[in-house]
Formats: structure tokens, sequence, C-alpha cells
């Protein structure tokens, strides 16, 4: 996604911090478009989508030692048109599982 961080309208970022520990989240925080060789594995559509995240970096010495990310995937899965759970399912029952 070459155009990550480079569309800040409508993103938000929420900054905080607490000893060792800071992070950053927002609600919607990063928008990009699906170009290149794609991402995750996901072809590359051209679609404009936005990703919802927290990040956290543990600091020590003045260096980042730690740095743990969640992102939201099942909404950016959504906004592609991929049913996760019904995908789930689909592999559930083709494995027997009912």
């Amino acid at each position: 996604m070459p155009d990550r961080g480079q569309h800040p309208e409508g993103t938000r970022h929420h900054f905080l911090a607490e000893g060792m520990y800071v992070g950053v989240t927002g609600w919607l925080n990063m928008q990009q478009t699906l170009l290149g060789f794609g991402w995750l594995g996901l072809p590359p559509t051209g679609q404009k989508i936005t990703l919802r995240s927290l990040d956290f970096w543990r600091l020590e010495d003045g260096l980042i030692r730690e740095n743990w990310v969640l992102v939201d995937l099942l909404d950016m899965y959504s906004q592609i048109g991929v049913d996760v759970f019904a995908w789930m399912k689909e592999l559930a029952w083709s494995r027997g599982y009912r």
C-alpha cells in the first residue's frame, strides 16, 4: 500500500503514554489503497480501505525494545467483500465439523 499515511483526512489518532510504554490508536487511523503486489495475500484491488489499529511500544534506554500491533482485519476484509465468518463456516463443514 504505497499511499499509506498520505490520506490524513477522516483519520483520528490518540496517543497515550505511561512510564516506559507508549501507544497510538485511532478509529479510523489509516487509509490506503491495495496496490502493487497486494497485502497479506490479498490481490491488489485498487480499492481504498481504512484500517483500525492499536500500536504499542515498550521503550528502554531511549530505544524501542518491543512493539505490538493489533489491526482489525475482520473490518478490513469486510471492506473488500470477504465474509471471513462464512468462509470459516464453509471450511469447518468441508472438514466434517457440524
